[in-house]
């Protein structure tokens, strides 16, 4: 009786530790999963509409074939996505392999890489704004001084250069962590392989291709879907440096979706987008995965 007791004393002490995160789980996370979901499928707007009035998958129908905003938002957000992710897929894993050549300070730059990540979005987008303004900029005042008159341009008030200005603030910031999970990816590969490598005669780009690359999936893998995360989780930088503009040459799909919630009151048509995103977010992840999917990697 006693030993009973004590194992239901054992499993009441655990409901409570787990009661707190469950709610949050419950109340913060599911129940607004579940309940966006059920509005994806409504048409309601909640400055006119008393209750939400079901019209199953005509919104997402509505959204796909006919909402040209959100085919622009679309478009915008695949522009955004594969030159972010192009940069700092590209960028971090090169300088990666740089710092991981080096005897010693590997330390030192990885902090260096890793400190634009603790600044907020939001004053990144103002640092950007200022450093690419058309008059006071330094980066204008740069080309100037180099004789590049002609390309001291307003970045971010022409539809041609506004997304791709946005692209390099949020790569900026965002590099030093992938930066960081590829460094302890390369760190965690055997040497033995690489000294066997260069027994068998490769050079330091054989050696990278045919050995680092390899056994660096599993953290591609990870840093890749992050990377498509963060490129399709585009709010901050837009909402703060450009609003959206010129005109709606910087529209992404999150940047509509919190537009119609919060400006036209469309709950229905906000939900459609967000979930259309996370369909997209879902699908290029799987891609990923078989892109990057880990082989049986030799590591030490």
């Amino acid at each position: 009786m006693g030993a009973l007791r004590r194992k239901v004393a054992e499993k009441l002490n655990l409901l409570v530790f787990l009661l707190p995160t469950l709610f949050f789980v419950i109340v913060f996370i599911a129940f607004p999963v579940v309940f966006s979901g059920f509005l994806s499928l409504t048409e309601f707007n909640y400055a006119e509409d008393a209750v939400p009035k079901f019209i199953g998958l005509a919104g997402y129908w509505e959204r796909l074939i006919k909402d040209t905003f959100f085919h622009t938002a679309l478009v915008n957000q695949m522009k955004f996505g594969i030159s972010y992710f192009t940069i700092t897929f590209i960028v971090s894993l090169l300088v990666a392999i740089l710092i991981n050549e080096l005897n010693q300070g590997v330390q030192i730059f990885q902090v260096i890489f890793y400190l634009p990540m603790i600044i907020p979005l939001s004053l990144v987008g103002i640092t950007f704004a200022w450093i690419l303004s058309p008059d006071v900029g330094i980066f204008n005042q740069l080309l100037r001084s180099i004789g590049l008159k002609k390309f001291a341009i307003n970045w971010y008030g022409y539809p041609g250069t506004a997304l791709y200005a946005l692209v390099v603030a949020r790569s900026w910031k965002m590099i030093g962590f992938t930066l960081i999970i590829f460094l302890a990816g390369l760190q965690g590969i055997s040497r033995s392989l690489r000294e066997a490598a260069r027994v068998d005669g490769a050079n330091f780009f054989q050696e990278i291709f045919f050995v680092v690359i390899p056994n660096l999936k599993p953290y591609m893998l990870v840093s890749g879907i992050w990377i498509l995360i963060n490129s399709l989780k585009v709010f901050d930088l837009p909402q703060v440096v450009t609003q959206g503009g010129p005109g709606i040459a910087t529209l992404t799909l999150y940047l509509y979706s919190w537009k119609l919630a919060f400006e036209r009151l469309d709950m229905g048509e906000a939900s459609q987008v967000a979930y259309i995103t996370a369909a997209i977010i879902l699908i290029l992840a799987w891609v990923l995965n078989r892109v990057f999917k880990p082989e049986t990697a030799q590591r030490g």
